[in-house]
């Protein structure tokens, strides 16, 4: 038997990798975009000390009211850039959350996961930036344009245009095609439910 909550704070996601991956652009860019699609938006990162190579994660929370706290350890959405990250926050899923994996650095998804959530894209993010744009450093972008695609929260001519805000000029064809790419890499929707399980059971998406 499944028990629900109704929601009473912000959609949460975070993005994280290790640093040279691209994921705090990334969760600016996103944050920015939800401002375009007309929500409250609370956008924070981290670094490790050893920036790159090291752990860093930037965090969104966004919400079509005011946000009064802009901090949560439970996620809707985790979007995993490498095994470091994937290690460091895999009890940070909310039951029936969303897991969206670059397998080019994702090698290995813990079995808790599968306890917690069926909602899981594994994809080689990096490995097909590299293949279809010659450029392994949009992976990003691709990330964005898939996450746009699962969820249905954001329009791309919005995510191009927050990326636009963040990217050199010269770069704008590039990584616009980068975020047709992800949006074009699966046909999987999911929704992040009005009211949330407090547990899994039987039948659960």
């Amino acid at each position: 038997m499944q028990t629900v909550e109704q929601i009473t704070e912000p959609y949460s996601i975070r993005i994280a990798g290790i640093g040279g991956q691209g994921n705090i652009l990334m969760g600016i860019t996103l944050a920015r975009a939800l401002t375009l699609e007309k929500k409250w938006v609370v956008q924070t990162q981290s670094y490790s000390a050893q920036v790159r190579g090291g752990i860093s994660y930037s965090d969104i929370l966004f919400s079509n009211y005011p946000i009064d706290y802009p901090r949560t350890q439970q996620y809707d959405i985790l979007y995993i850039m490498h095994q470091k990250s994937m290690e460091a926050f895999k009890e940070n899923l909310r039951v029936n959350g969303i897991l969206i994996v670059d397998q080019t650095y994702v090698s290995n998804i813990p079995r808790m996961i599968f306890a917690v959530t069926r909602k899981i894209v594994s994809l080689p993010i990096t490995e097909l930036a590299r293949e279809k744009l010659n450029n392994p450093v949009v992976a990003n972008m691709i990330g964005l344009g898939l996450l746009a695609k699962i969820t249905g929260w954001l329009e791309l001519e919005n995510l191009k245009k927050a990326m636009r805000e963040y990217v050199k000029k010269g770069h704008h064809e590039l990584n616009e095609k980068a975020i047709e790419l992800g949006f074009s890499l699966t046909s999987k929707k999911f929704r992040v439910r009005d009211e949330r399980l407090k547990y899994v059971g039987r039948g659960f998406e």
